[in-house]
């Protein structure tokens, strides 16, 4: 075996195919095009040292990542919070209503419980960084 994409260093033995493939989706996002990839395994498998990778490589793009905890499966929002919490500054650009649901997802304001159809629209303007 020999490690994969030596020239920037990345340590990843055997994992030429997984590496191109997250090439090419940073390819695709740095040119504004919409990309998803799907990553799952076994514990173990090197899951982690991939998304590494992608955070190592990913220059020029806004990184955020958030963890399952199983601890945390029942707590509203708990995801979203890990995810969005870097982004919270943006969150003045929201239109209101999701600004607002947002607000109250989080605790940062009083209210009503949030509606989780603006909680969703509001991560998502939130991530493509457009309010």
């Amino acid at each position: 075996m020999r490690v994969l994409n030596s020239r920037r260093g990345s340590g990843l033995v055997g994992r030429r195919n997984e590496c191109e493939a997250l090439d090419r989706l940073l390819t695709d996002v740095r040119a504004h095009r919409s990309s998803v990839l799907v990553l799952r395994g076994e514990a173990g498998v090197g899951k982690t040292a991939l998304m590494d990778y992608v955070a190592g490589t990913s220059s020029g793009c806004r990184v955020v990542h958030a963890a399952g905890v199983e601890s945390e499966m029942e707590v509203a929002f708990a995801g979203v919070h890990q995810l969005c919490a870097p982004l919270l500054d943006r969150m003045e650009d929201l239109p209101g209503p999701q600004r607002d649901a947002l607000g109250t997802a989080f605790g940062l304001v009083a209210g009503a419980p949030a509606d989780r159809f603006l909680v969703g629209l509001a991560v998502l303007s939130l991530v493509v960084g457009r309010g």
